[in-house]
């Protein structure tokens, strides 16, 4: 099994880490607020979804999910890292990607280079090539 990055625990970055975990992977889970992932790592879960909880606490138990806010932690020994961030609609329509793009930015020179990086976050057309 591999092991994996996951940038972003909201909705979308926790329920794939927790998912990913109970396949059998060893998942790290990044965000930058550090209550948020104290209470994660505690398995206080605070998203309500069918089975999520069961899940996060398997993972935690079995030590194949792991929160932190470190990112030479949670790139480290990455093969695979989702990016699970918020791209907040502006009142134009377009998406807000600096969350995207900060991340990306701050990986510069951390990501392993054989690693694959996978965009979960909802961006247009193109933003692969941008990033």
């Amino acid at each position: 099994m591999d092991n994996v990055a996951i940038i972003g625990t909201g909705y979308v970055g926790l329920a794939t880490g927790a998912c990913l975990s109970h396949l059998g992977h060893s998942v790290v889970c990044l965000d930058i607020d550090a209550e948020k992932i104290r209470m994660l790592g505690s398995g206080q879960i605070p998203i309500v979804e069918e089975g999520l909880q069961e899940l996060v606490h398997e993972g935690l138990k079995s030590d194949r999910l792991r929160f932190t806010t470190d990112l030479n932690e949670a790139l480290g020994s990455a093969r695979i890292v989702f990016l699970c961030l918020p791209t907040p609609q502006g009142d134009d329509g377009s998406a807000d990607l600096s969350y995207v793009i900060e991340a990306v930015g701050s990986m510069r020179g951390i990501l392993p280079t054989d690693c694959v990086l996978v965009n979960k976050s909802t961006v247009p057309v193109g933003t692969a090539v941008h990033i």
